[in-house]
């Protein structure tokens, strides 16, 4: 599995159940049915083809048994009962939000979720936390030359995020992961990007205003960090 995966995995806790919606080739719940994982295992896909190589990983493994395979979209199929713990990475976080959405019992403190996007994480965080959603836990992980944002999610309570946050994750939470100057460095590169294009097209000036005050943000953290990082 790559970093990616490797990651996830060390953050699921035994318990009733775990769904990997999007699965592809099931690598996933293959490693966590080797490992000794107690409770029941499901892997989802809307394409036929990487369910059935997934289904190919398993029996591979000697699994085939052991791993339930569902063809549908997102956690159209699963049963609530079945599970207290849903994966879903390795897509937009517009599409995160979409599978969410349509899955209304996942609103209950039971289930664990455990996120990552891709690409648009500002998007889902501020779902998240516009539906009572907490982010319980978030790291950064490293898979090539991109880094990742991985967090677990659950129901039921109130949290902030700055705007500067819906981007990077709290800071809180990620000013002692390895990763984070380098993810810092990157969003800020990103937002100096932005920030040139906007001015340079003179249009949509309340997003020129908000960018400007998510780079002065970012500024401030990275400068905060690097003070902190110095007086070690």
């Amino acid at each position: 599995m790559n970093r990616r995966l490797q990651a996830i995995e060390q953050m699921i806790h035994p318990g009733i159940g775990t769904i990997d919606v999007g699965t592809d080739h099931g690598y996933l719940p293959v490693s966590l049915a080797q490992h000794g994982y107690p409770g029941t295992l499901l892997a989802s896909d809307i394409g036929e083809g990487p369910l059935s190589a997934a289904r190919r990983s398993a029996e591979a493994a000697g699994l085939g048994d052991r791993i339930r395979f569902l063809l549908c979209d997102g956690l159209d199929l699963c049963d609530p009962e079945a599970v207290d713990t849903i994966v879903i990475a390795g897509m937009g976080g517009d599409t995160i939000c979409g599978i969410l959405d349509r899955a209304e019992w996942c609103m209950h403190p039971r289930y664990r979720l455990i996120l990552q996007p891709m690409t648009r994480a500002e998007v889902l965080r501020y779902w998240l936390v516009n539906n009572e959603f907490i982010i319980e836990e978030e790291q950064l992980v490293a898979d090539g030359k991109e880094i990742y944002s991985l967090f677990s999610s659950r129901f039921g309570g109130s949290m902030k995020l700055t705007d500067a946050e819906l981007y990077t994750g709290a800071f809180a939470m990620l000013e002692m992961d390895p990763l984070w100057p380098a993810f810092l460095a990157k969003q800020l590169s990103r937002f100096h990007k932005l920030l040139q294009g906007l001015r340079r097209s003179g249009r949509e000036p309340g997003r020129l205003e908000l960018a400007e005050s998510i780079k002065k943000e970012l500024e401030k953290e990275s400068a905060k960090y690097a003070h902190s990082a110095g007086g070690l």
